[in-house]
């Protein structure tokens, strides 16, 4: 399949118009040559068949054509009336006179041809302008000719015009040697007959045999149509593009909602995880609650006990303390037992010291700091 190509320069060089036709017609040849070539011609409207008259020397021909090719051809008696030698010809395959068009071909010396070029932008006005150019530069007057014209676009975007013009005279006489009416004529073609009809032709009933048949455009609005849907699978593809980014976005905030949620219980739990093991690390560095039992149980003499035993955090909240009561005969001693103690430390009397009778001993109240395992480590070391 060959490509049009379009660039910016030929939409303002040419106009709009002029590259929609052409992409028309690209768009038809194309859609066209998908089909056989017999399909293709009837869906143009090239494959109807059409009788031409041949007038020769001494003799007339009847050829029968479609499109461009040759179906048949047979000579006919001049000497018989030619309207019923048509009929016959034309019922050996079925045809009528009035269902195909009937052309005149004359010899090729019976026609002016001539040509012009002009711009692609003259492609809306180019009947007028070939009608002026025929008036202005030939000697013709429209009343005495028949004429006719084909424009083909050229490489460099330009219109190559050709153009006939027979003289009504001419036609005039050789249909009424052949004894037809001019009325029954619908085109002229000239030259040998071995040429293809549509290179030079001569259409006299533009109106009736110029029309666009059923079957084109079927074609032209199937065309239309695969552009058209074209358009509306783009339209609905984007359409449906669009719902599923909005359902994503609507599912990326709900997922992100849940997400913000998890993300707070994870530093939540970072924040547990933090002081427990800040905690674990406390404990880690200070001995136990029995091992400071133990050590207040070795260090204490025989004639003393104790009646209350706590352990708490000092007001920095970095070391940990004890604080004891009971009693003692020699309660006084103790401070500096217990400052002997490799597990404590700064040990001091929190209340004075005072005799009951009842137990016959002093009753003290005494605390101390407990030493951290580092300080214990270092104190060893030494």
């Amino acid at each position: 399949m060959r490509r049009m190509m379009i660039s910016l320069s030929q939409v303002r060089t040419e106009g709009l118009p002029i590259l929609l036709r052409r992409f028309g017609r690209w768009w038809l040849r194309e859609f066209l040559s998908l089909f056989p070539e017999n399909v293709a011609e009837m869906l143009s409207g090239r494959g109807h068949p059409s009788l031409v008259v041949v007038a020769e020397e001494a003799a007339v021909r009847l050829e029968l054509r479609k499109g461009t090719r040759l179906i048949a051809s047979e000579p006919i008696n001049p000497t018989e009336a030619p309207t019923r030698e048509i009929e016959r010809f034309l019922a050996a395959y079925g045809l009528k006179s009035n269902s195909l068009a009937i052309g005149l071909r004359l010899p090729e010396e019976e026609v002016f041809a001539r040509e012009l070029v002009l711009p692609a932008q003259a492609l809306g006005a180019i009947d007028t302008i070939v009608a002026q150019d025929l008036a202005n530069k030939t000697p013709f007057k429209a009343e005495d000719i028949y004429s006719d014209y084909v424009a083909t676009e050229q490489v460099d975007g330009k219109l190559a015009i050709r153009q006939w013009i027979a003289r009504r005279q001419s036609v005039d006489q050789a249909l009424l040697s052949l004894q037809i009416d001019v009325e029954r004529i619908s085109f002229i073609s000239f030259g040998a007959a071995d040429r293809e009809q549509p290179a030079s032709v001569i259409n006299l009933q533009k109106g009736a045999h110029h029309h666009v048949s059923w079957a084109k455009r079927a074609a032209i609005g199937l065309c239309c149509s695969a552009v058209v849907l074209e358009f509306l699978a783009g339209g609905v593809r984007y359409w449906r593009q669009q719902q599923s980014i909005d359902r994503l976005e609507a599912e990326i905030a709900a997922v992100g909602g849940k997400a913000k949620q998890v993300r707070t219980l994870i530093e939540d739990l970072k924040e547990k995880k933090d002081a427990l093991v800040q905690l674990r690390l406390r404990r880690s560095e200070h001995p136990g609650l029995i091992d400071l039992w133990e050590e207040t149980t070795r260090i204490l003499p025989s004639h003393s006990w104790l009646t209350e035993f706590r352990v708490s955090e000092a007001a920095e909240k970095q070391d940990q303390q004890i604080s004891v009561v009971g009693f003692s005969s020699e309660a006084p001693s103790l401070v500096g037992i217990v400052d002997g103690s490799p597990l404590f430390r700064d040990a001091a009397l929190t209340s004075a010291i005072a005799f009951d009778a009842a137990e016959g001993r002093e009753r003290f109240a005494l605390q101390a700091m407990v030493r951290t395992r580092a300080a214990l480590k270092e104190a060893a070391g030494k």
